[in-house]
């Protein structure tokens, strides 16, 4: 688990800023972790990785401190908690069931976002416009990454351990 924590604190401060909310590599990270790990585990991971940002520590997309957590883009962080372990749940799952499963774990993040963007936008069509939008694609080609990813991993990591 701390190495997975480790993994999502690294690839969160990938970013790019495109306006009040940055691509990063923040839902990839956490889709990946959620593979390997049980719905509880990803779950702690994500409080852990919230609460180091919260305390300062520079893992979120260019900043730390409870100030980013209050900021704009706060609703995706605390959304992310909810999200690794829903995500975690639906790679258990086999066709539509993932598909299904997956889809709600984005969106949970994008409700979270686009909720706390609406506190500051005070426009529900302009919080969409930044952030939804512009990501939705973008986290879905992500997301369609990690399985080829994941899989890969865990046929090297089987590999390996029948050395």
């Amino acid at each position: 688990m701390a190495i997975w924590l480790a993994i999502v604190s690294l690839l969160s401060t990938v970013s790019i800023s495109i306006g009040p909310v940055p691509l990063t590599l923040q839902v990839f990270a956490i889709f990946l972790m959620a593979f390997f790990l049980s719905p509880l585990d990803a779950l702690v991971v994500m409080i852990g990785y919230t609460l180091l940002g919260a305390i300062g520590l520079p893992v979120f997309a260019g900043s730390g401190g409870i100030g980013t957590i209050i900021s704009p883009v706060g609703g995706y962080i605390l959304g992310f908690i909810p999200s690794a372990a829903i995500a975690s749940f639906g790679w258990k799952k086999n066709g539509a069931y993932r598909f299904v499963i997956l889809s709600i774990a984005l969106l949970t993040i994008y409700i979270f976002g686009v909720g706390v963007l609406y506190l500051y936008l005070h426009s529900l069509r302009n919080s969409i416009k930044v952030g939804f939008l512009p990501f939705i694609w973008i986290d879905a080609i992500k997301i369609s990454l990690v399985f080829p990813l994941a899989n890969k991993i865990s046929k090297i990591q089987s590999i390996r351990s029948k050395m």
